[in-house]
């Protein structure tokens, strides 16, 4: 979405004092420039928004991946609630993001949120404050546990490109739960905690979070990955030992 900000005195003087009038037009100031669909939308600069269009923002911000691809998330909203998505769009509030220009379609997220430059590829770094498993998405955190065989099967349907090109890695684990991870961020945190591994021989689950400073959950699917490549074992409940 590009937007352009000029000074409103540079369009006033194309108006007429009656046009001006009863537009209510600024004649200081700057107004954003951006397209929308087959038009182009003239406002003020951080337009506020209605409790509808912060409603849209916390259902893109709730919603896992797969639900947020572009054509599937319209069809989750209500004729309202798909209005003030297109006026988000419009206004630059929501963005797609495709982590990889082959894919046709890519995911919606607010904007200023989920992956961005500097690091581009890699997602934020997950906070240390512990919350529920359901609360972590792979949208926004570059992590995800599914509870069903039927939501995991949905998943790799829709996630399938990023699969197929090694972006995304899932695995099911011993406890029955499916664990999505996208891949840069799988790789940077094996290296710490194999390494950490390495040194102390093994170490208990609590322990690893704690030095790699990441969430218990995360520290769970890296090692079930290291588990699957053999490289590390749990000879004891959350207690992982490290073999080479």
């Amino acid at each position: 979405m590009s937007i352009v900000r000029v000074p409103a005195s540079s369009i006033h003087s194309l108006l007429s004092p009656s046009e001006r009038e009863a537009l209510g037009f600024p004649s200081s100031g700057e107004l954003e420039f951006k397209k929308g669909k087959g038009e182009w939308i003239l406002s003020p600069p951080g337009l506020p928004l209605s409790p509808l269009h912060s409603k849209v923002l916390r259902l893109i911000q709730s919603h896992q991946a797969h639900e947020l691809i572009e054509g599937r998330f319209e069809g989750l909203l209500s004729a309202e609630e798909l209005h003030a998505f297109e006026e988000l769009k419009g206004l630059g509030k929501v963005v797609i993001y495709k982590s990889n220009p082959r894919f046709d379609k890519g995911i919606y997220r607010v904007a200023g949120e989920g992956k961005s430059s500097p690091g581009a590829g890699m997602p934020p770094s997950p906070s240390l404050v512990e919350r529920p498993m359901d609360e972590y998405s792979l949208v926004g955190d570059g992590f995800q546990v599914l509870r069903t065989e039927g939501a995991a099967k949905a998943a790799s349907f829709d996630l399938s490109e990023r699969i197929r090109g090694g972006e995304v890695k899932g695995i099911k684990s011993f406890d029955g739960f499916y664990y999505l991870i996208e891949n840069a961020l799988l790789q940077k945190h094996s290296e710490r905690i194999l390494g950490l591994l390495s040194s102390q021989k093994k170490a208990d689950l609590p322990t690893i979070a704690s030095a790699a400073g990441i969430p218990i959950l995360l520290a769970r699917i890296v090692v079930e990955f290291a588990k699957e490549e053999g490289s590390v074992i749990e000879k004891q409940k959350n207690i992982f030992f490290f073999v080479g």
